[in-house]
């Protein structure tokens, strides 16, 4: 049985959630990111500092740190998200206060967790999951309620049974798009 943490899972959810919404791929995997950090912040996940080992997600955090940018609120799934812009007006998470949240950090933290071959059998059950689900409609709360379901669904103690959940999106893909 495959199983990973929630963290990542989470993140790639949010990710292809956000790509539905009709954020490019660089934006989605920022808020991938950043969505994840605020469901464990929330979760009152012990907090210790964060630091990146791979290399291009220091660099990228280094710049965003660089970059002088106000952090603004940014809604998305019916959260506020803290952003930024980095010194090339690429969004950057600044969820908490831990390093930035940028699509290389969303490649290190959350897409190098999965196992071997699970990382793009998801990304495909999650996109066909929430290509039925009208864009509008999809950007609000909807987004957690549906994770809370399939990490209720398919939990094996605080980690998450991955065949599970590849059955779960495809037995409960809703009917239609409504977009």
């Amino acid at each position: 049985m495959a199983t990973l943490n929630r963290f990542p899972l989470l993140g790639l959810w949010a990710r292809e959630a956000a790509h539905r919404i009709g954020y490019p791929d660089r934006e989605a995997d920022v808020l991938g990111h950043a969505y994840a950090v605020l469901y464990a912040i929330r979760a009152n996940s012990p907090t210790r500092p964060v630091v990146y080992k791979d290399a291009d997600a220091a660099r990228a955090a280094e710049e965003a740190l660089a970059a002088p940018s106000d952090v603004t609120k940014m809604d998305f799934a019916g959260d506020e998200l803290q952003v930024s812009r980095n010194g090339r007006g690429q969004l950057v998470g600044r969820v908490g206060d831990q390093l930035p949240q940028t699509a290389e950090s969303y490649r290190y933290k959350v897409a190098r967790k999965f196992p071997a071959g699970y990382y793009d059998r998801l990304q495909a059950a999650f996109r066909d999951f929430l290509s039925a689900i009208d864009p509008e409609r999809l950007d609000s709360r909807l987004v957690y309620q549906l994770y809370d379901q399939w990490k209720k669904a398919c939990g094996v103690g605080r980690l998450v049974d991955l065949d599970r959940l590849l059955r779960w999106c495809a037995e409960r893909k809703p009917a239609t798009a409504k977009a």
